[in-house]
This record gives structure tokens, C-alpha cells and sequence, in this order.
């Protein structure tokens, strides 16, 4: 019985836990939060030939503006993106890869 508390414990604070490193982003220029525990996630990301950044989002790339770009370090290496239907609400760059 007490492990199966402990299970539900610990399913219920995953979300809360995965959304951990996101719950300071703010979109920038504002005090209003990117997140909102179901919005933001690793992404896979480019940067196209004009330097614009591109999410890959639901099958289709969408593109970053500037000034939804977070300058801060990514917290794992990845790209991560808040996204509210087809708008990227903020994002952070991942490591380069080749």
C-alpha cells in the first residue's frame, strides 16, 4: 500500500518536475510567463540559411522571431520551445550539432 502511494506521489510531481527548468521564462519584453506546464518542451531546431531560427512543431517547421529568443543557456544542451498553437512563445537554443 505504501508503494503504491509513493508511485502516485511521484506520477502526480512528474509534470511539475518536467516543466521545472521553464517555469522562469518569461516572454521577453514582458513579466508574463512562456509556460503554462503543458507548453514547452525540447525541440528540434534550425537555424535556416537567413539565420532565422525554425522549430519543428505537429510536422511542419515554424518559424522563431527574434524577440522570442531567450538568452539564457539551454538547461540540457537541447533546444526548447514554448508553443501556443502555430506561435513560439519563447525559445532557447540548443548545442550546434553537425
Amino acid at each position: 500500500m505504501k508503494r503504491a502511494a509513493i508511485l502516485v506521489l511521484l506520477l502526480m510531481a512528474a509534470p511539475a518536475i518536467a516543466h521545472e527548468p521553464y517555469s522562469n521564462w518569461k516572454i521577453p519584453g514582458t513579466e508574463t510567463s512562456c509556460c503554462n506546464d503543458q507548453d514547452c518542451r525540447p525541440v528540434r531546431a534550425r537555424a535556416n540559411i537567413d539565420g532565422v531560427w525554425q522549430v519543428w512543431h505537429e510536422g511542419r517547421w515554424l518559424d522563431v522571431q527574434p524577440r522570442s529568443i531567450l538568452s539564457i543557456p539551454s538547461p540540457d544542451g537541447r533546444s526548447h520551445a514554448c508553443i501556443i498553437g502555430s506561435t513560439v512563445l519563447c525559445m532557447v537554443p540548443g548545442e550546434v550539432r553537425s
